[in-house]
């Protein structure tokens, strides 16, 4: 009998890895739950179902349904200035959400496998490893520590992964910093890159393995999913230059009290992924070895 895992937010960037990886696992019933959209037609299968997670009756019945042994939860409020505005909103993606998600985990004992973030620290001294004392900064952050909360005093079986600053291909393009950098330094444009916001840039294809090895090796706990490179915005953007020759010139170095940002972000925030590459076994590949595999 094959293993039946539902994923929710496969169009997202980390969600899209885990879905390629998944799909390709022998003994797997693999079930996605999003909502239908034109954009999407090209890429919509039979194991779709149609619908608004946030319609947490529907959901609720949907799920009880597929009755999956794992629920992988990929869907997210993830922009940090956004959510300042938009607090009900965050919440209810980033907290109700999880909520509803682990009483059903709880009453069809399904394995939860949950993404969380480097922003529930402060940023004053990462990388941080899984025991750190988390202190969120801004709404974002406090919404994904609320989730983590949740999970860890209502499940005995879960999998939280904490993650940071990605970089990956999705099949729906959604543009992000690196792609941003690339595009303006290829039309050589001038560019201001942050001098700070450090992080361990993870490449989405890294996670989707992960994720892999998660459920083979039945891992419950938190583990930290991260590249192992520590860096800036501006040594980011720097690497991109050099990997694609583009005129370095055209990066100028700022401070982030330049940058007009909302909501504030830890300063050295990224994380310590020690503990899965040596405990489980999974490999995170350096930034610039991943470069030659982006679609940009």
């Amino acid at each position: 009998m094959k293993i039946k895992i539902l994923l929710l937010g496969r169009f997202g960037r980390v969600g899209d890895a885990v879905f390629k990886t998944l799909s390709t696992m022998p003994g797997v019933e693999l079930f996605v739950f999003s909502s239908y959209s034109p954009s999407k037609k090209h890429i919509w299968e039979n194991n779709f179902v149609d619908i608004n997670i946030l319609d947490f009756v529907v959901l609720k019945k949907e799920i009880l349904k597929i009755k999956p042994r794992i629920i992988i939860n990929c869907a997210a409020f993830t922009n940090v200035d956004e959510a300042e505005r938009k607090k009900f909103e965050c919440w209810n993606l980033n907290v109700t959400l999880v909520e509803k998600l682990t009483q059903l985990s709880n009453s069809l004992e399904s394995h939860l496998i949950h993404f969380s973030s480097d922003y529930i620290f402060n940023g004053d001294s990462g990388p941080y490893s899984e025991d750190a004392k988390p202190n969120p900064i801004n709404y974002y952050g406090k919404s994904k520590f609320a989730s983590e909360n949740i999970i860890l005093s209502k499940l005995n079986n879960f999998s939280i992964i904490r993650t940071n600053f990605l970089y990956g291909n999705s099949d729906l393009y959604n543009p992000t910093f690196i792609n941003s950098v690339y595009n303006n330094l290829k039309q050589g444009k001038q560019i201001n890159v942050v001098n700070s916001l450090y992080s361990c840039p993870v490449f989405t294809k890294d996670i989707g393995i992960g994720v892999k090895e998660l459920i083979l090796q039945q891992f419950s706990g938190i583990v930290n999913f991260a590249g192992p490179e520590y860096l800036s915005r501006f040594e980011i953007a720097l690497k991109i230059c050099n990997f694609f020759k583009f005129d370095k010139n055209n990066i100028k170095e700022v401070n982030i009290s330049d940058i007009g940002f909302e909501a504030k972000r830890p300063i050295k925030a990224g994380l310590n992924s020690e503990y899965a590459q040596k405990k489980l076994g999974i490999i995170f590949n350096n930034f610039s070895d991943c470069l030659n595999e982006m679609n940009f």
